[in-house]
């Protein structure tokens, strides 16, 4: 299988809300079609025209960026498109100087982000669902 990672192109949020589908997330689509949606980095991974792997950040391009969204299709899971999608979104981050990169995860997967160097921190987090 040969898959191809690109970065800074247009990802239709169809193509993003039908993923989180994918893997068990709910959609966004409401908030994916918002005019206002600015992500700091995308990469994406594609099996031909498929989307099978996707991450973003968010950032204010200086101080903090925060790594979000980082979802691989059942299928391809395992294969180390996750990992590649996390190394190069690291190394854009630091050839930015961003100073500080957060991610947030469940505890399932500590091992998982700490060997990209992540570390736990108390952190606080509040979900705001509008309906």
């Amino acid at each position: 299988m040969i898959v191809e990672y690109v970065t800074d192109k247009l990802i239709t949020p169809n193509e993003i809300a039908d993923l989180r589908q994918a893997v068990g997330w709910n959609r966004l689509e409401e908030e994916l079609n918002r005019l206002d949606l600015a992500d700091f980095l995308r990469i994406a991974c594609y099996d031909a025209q498929k989307l099978v792997g996707f991450l973003s950040v968010v950032s204010n391009g200086a101080t903090d960026a925060y790594i979000q969204d980082v979802m691989v299709a059942p299928d391809y899971q395992g294969q180390g498109i996750g990992s590649t999608l996390m190394t190069m979104a690291i190394a854009k981050l630091k050839e930015q100087k961003i100073y500080m990169i957060n991610v947030i995860y469940d505890d399932s997967l500590r091992n998982y982000y700490e060997k990209f160097g992540f570390y736990s921190v108390l952190a606080g987090q509040m979900a705001c669902h509008y309906t």
